[in-house]
């Protein structure tokens, strides 16, 4: 028995309430080392037996083996907690070795009745359970960049606004994509089947991305008016479409009025608090040369035209807060992306959060963080983060990247990355595969559409709920920023202006239209399923262009398969291959039956996939 592979804590991802009276328990062990694991638990006073002779009147709980990394294998079970209390151990088998691991550590079995080896959770609080709102598991998201989407009140458009076109751009251009454009086409978004709308920015500032914010309070006269905004709310609502902005409270643009303050006046400046200094002069060597490195104030990466705001100050905290209070109260927002979330101190997000929550009880919070999260989702901060690592492992598997070589790496990854986080905070994820800041999906996998259209349907199969960046249902394709930020290809525009190659392949636009339409409204009509069923990853060593996931709710399933590869799985191999990964994850005799005989029915073709819905469709 591997005594180095078996970790519990009791906290974080490995001990959380689900709800008042019931904890979900975790324990990882060395990968294929463990044959079972059972949970001793109890409710620290619950005694049974008189006099003397009472003892722990403790439970056995079988765990259940929910994945591995290659690495550790996952176990988890759920325990009730009736009076909000536990105490809990385990024992872990091996063959005929059976030892007792807990806080402790590992140790010989003692009776079950025994507990001084025992983990306790001291009581159940009712903030220690994570909530984020129930409508965003049934939601699939659109993000829009704004100035590249639709241009449609060309009256605004900035000067020296160029027309609109396909191809390359840069940040320094402008194409006059505004909210009124957005209004136009949300009838387009919502026959996609998308409910959730997510806005990069779309206050005052002198770029086209508008992260250097000038003003807060108002709407960048280029995309319109507060009427604007409050029509394009009001609208999405009619169609059963949320709508979430991006608030950029990590730094300000230099035209940012305490900004300017500060560069006018130094040191005397009433603002000089408000911004991250170390020291005066600003710019030691006289000028701004746009790096920040050697400056005398910290910056958002080594920008100088976007200083750090100082959110720990009790002023500039109400000032952030009290802003995105505004824009939920007076438009009806339905929450916040927060850019740069994990460079603003937890004390800000934490009061952000009781703030919105009071506002709007059913606001979105998610933080754009891309790394491991869990300090920000304890369920006192955000409901959610910017889930890049999915996308990733995706996108890695279908490139054949060394970091996800084949299918059994891309299930030990995701596997993985359930496990980071108590299911909660996964089943509310914000999942995606491209964005304004990086790569479009096309593009990362070679400029192969079919490869992307298997990394979507992965994708819409995932707990959580999906995005989706403006322009997949074009096929759009782009490189890393600004390239990725494109105009969008509407037919209209391209005859009006000429761009011939937006009409182009037609038939191809139209099948990808179709395609991101069916997977859309498919994922949505099985939204209950999808996050509340039990996953199975599919693999195998023997093929690694193959993977696939089924879900089911032991009444419903759901299964897709893709093979990245460029020959065809035959039926043998493909049931063979299915097989083995069932085997090899442990999984019961009756899922390998039915999924079995689900891939027994075709072969898997060439860069192809393969979905259906088993039952209840």
């Amino acid at each position: 028995m591997n005594q180095a592979g078996i970790f519990h804590s009791c906290g974080g991802t490995w001990c959380y309430p689900t709800s008042g009276t019931m904890l979900t328990i975790r324990l990882w062990t060395a990968a294929n080392d463990i044959d079972r694991v059972e949970l001793v638990a109890a409710d620290p006073y619950e005694l049974t037996g008189e006099g003397p002779g009472r003892v722990w009147d403790s439970k056995l709980i079988p765990m259940i083996k929910t994945g591995t990394d290659g690495v550790h294998d996952f176990w988890e079970a759920d325990a009730d907690a009736p009076y909000r209390r536990l105490k809990y151990w385990f024992l872990v088998h091996r063959g005929r070795e059976t030892r007792e691991y807990g806080e402790k550590g590992l140790v010989s079995p003692a009776d079950r009745h025994n507990f001084w080896n025992a983990f306790i959770y001291p009581y159940i609080h009712d903030e220690a359970i994570f909530r984020a709102p129930d409508w965003v598991r049934d939601t699939v998201w659109y993000q829009i960049f704004p100035e590249r989407f639709r241009n449609g009140d060309p009256s605004r458009s900035p000067s020296g606004a160029r027309a609109w076109q396909t191809g390359a751009v840069t940040n320094e251009e402008f194409y006059g994509g505004d909210l009124a454009g957005i209004i136009e086409k949300l009838d387009h978004i919502a026959d996609l089947g998308f409910n959730g709308i997510y806005l990069t920015p779309i206050f005052a500032s002198p770029s086209a991305h508008k992260y250097d914010t000038t003003d807060y309070l108002a709407i960048d006269p280029a995309f319109g008016t507060e009427g604007d905004l409050e029509k394009l709310v009001r609208e999405c609502h009619a169609r059963g479409i949320r709508i979430i902005l991006d608030a950029v409270f990590n730094h300000s643009g230099t035209g940012f009025a305490p900004w300017k303050d500060v560069l006018e006046k130094g040191e005397a400046s009433r603002y000089r608090s408000w911004f991250a200094i170390d020291r005066f002069p600003l710019f030691p060597e006289g000028k701004d040369s746009g790096d920040s490195h050697g400056a005398g104030f910290h910056t958002f990466a080594f920008t100088t035209g976007m200083p750090k705001l100082n959110a720990a100050n009790p002023e500039v905290a109400e000032y952030l807060i009290s802003t995105a209070v505004h824009y939920v109260e007076r438009f009806g927002i339905d929450g916040w992306r927060l850019d740069v979330a994990n460079e603003i101190d937890h004390p800000f997000w934490r009061e952000f959060r009781r703030r919105v929550k009071r506002a709007k009880g059913d606001a979105f919070i998610v933080g754009e963080i891309w790394h491991h999260a869990i300090d920000w989702l304890k369920g006192d901060e955000h409901d959610a983060v910017m889930n890049y690592h999915f996308g990733q492992a995706i996108a890695n598997f279908l490139s054949s990247a060394s970091e996800i070589p084949d299918g059994v790496a891309l299930a030990r990854r995701v596997s993985a990355l359930e496990a980071a986080y108590p299911e909660p905070v996964i089943r509310a994820g914000f999942n995606l595969l491209d964005s304004h800041d990086t790569e479009r999906l096309i593009t990362r996998l070679g400029g192969s559409l079919p490869l992307a259209r298997e990394a979507w349907l992965i994708l819409s199969l995932l707990p959580g709920a999906p995005c989706f960046y403006y322009g997949s249902e074009f096929a759009v394709e782009g490189g890393r920023d600004p390239d990725c930020r494109r105009c969008m290809p509407w037919d209209d525009v391209a005859a009006k202006s000429g761009m011939v190659e937006a009409n182009e392949g037609a038939e191809r636009r139209a099948e990808q239209y179709a395609f991101i339409r069916e997977t859309v409204r498919f994922r949505r009509r099985h939204a209950a399923l999808i996050n509340g069923g039990k996953r199975i990853w599919i693999a195998d060593a023997r093929e690694p262009d193959l993977f696939g996931v089924a879900v089911t709710d032991g009444k419903d399933a759901i299964l897709l398969l893709v093979n990245r590869g460029k020959r065809a799985i035959g039926r043998k191999r493909l049931w063979k291959a299915v097989g083995r990964s069932l085997d090899a994850r442990g999984y019961s005799d009756e899922s390998r039956a039915w999924l079995g005989s689900a891939c027994a029915r075709k072969e898997l073709p060439a860069e192809g996939y393969a979905r259906m819905a088993l039952s209840g469709d």
